[in-house]
């Protein structure tokens, strides 16, 4: 149980656990120095990535368009896709039985991924450009500063050792739990789309009629039971009277 002076370093803190260990972890707001470390860090590996001949984001740009890869095709279908995923969602948050809402649930999971996999086109080749590449190292370095264990010490005493984590789930999970807090996200953003919604609120309605049958067949049972004790016992009893009769 958490001590008042547990209660007050907790506050303001966001908590996540490694998956692989359950132990508990914490993420606190950076302060100016860690940002500024930060900023200074995203600025070394942009200048490392260029002098390597890694392309710019502009560049990039330049060699999808120059292979077709994006363009008013690209996003006249990003757009069909983006229509078509919000009428989904629209149907799905009308709906108003399980079935239907099931149904629905389906299908905005299945448009969402065919978004995501379309803007792949985009995302996968920008993800290697000496911006990505610098925005993530800027994001590790931070991770290495905000992620803390229950007492406030750090996890990682320097950026260092966070790259040679050796429990990589910790490190992945970290990164991720930063990056989500930095965007202001809450850290179960993935369950509060409407489709997971729908799914969990199908799930406990199963749930809820199972728990019902089952206590509706226990119920039985114990009549059925009580019945039978009856019986046996009236069964007994004339049992014995008749038994007295013959004497």
């Amino acid at each position: 149980m958490a001590t008042k002076k547990d209660d007050g370093l907790l506050e303001g803190r966001r908590e996540f656990t490694d998956s692989g260990t359950g132990k508990a972890y914490y993420i606190a707001a950076p302060n100016a120095d860690d940002i500024r470390a930060a900023d200074w860090q995203y600025s070394k590996t942009y200048t490392k990535s260029m002098l390597e001949g890694i392309t710019t984001s502009a560049e990039m740009m330049d060699i999808l368009m120059r292979r077709g890869l994006i363009g008013p095709e690209f996003e006249q279908r990003q757009k069909e896709l983006t229509d078509t995923l919000s009428l989904k969602v629209e149907e799905l948050q009308n709906a108003s039985d399980l079935d239907t809402k099931q149904k629905f649930a389906i299908e905005v999971s299945t448009s969402r991924e065919e978004l995501f996999n379309w803007n792949q086109r985009l995302n996968g080749p920008m993800a290697n450009t000496c911006e990505q590449i610098a925005d993530d190292s800027r994001l590790e370095y931070l991770t290495s500063r905000m992620v803390q264990n229950k007492d406030g010490s750090r996890v990682w005493d320097d950026y260092s050792d966070f790259l040679v984590e050796k429990n990589q789930s910790l490190a992945m999970r970290a990164r991720f739990e930063v990056m989500l807090y930095l965007q202001g996200l809450d850290s179960d953003v993935l369950e509060k789309t409407p489709e997971a919604m729908a799914i969990k609120e199908i799930e406990d309605e199963i749930q809820r009629k199972a728990t019902e049958a089952l206590e509706e067949l226990e119920k039985e049972a114990k009549e059925e039971k009580k019945k039978s004790s009856k019986s046996k016992s009236k069964e007994k009893k004339s049992t014995t009277k008749k038994s007295k009769e013959a004497e």
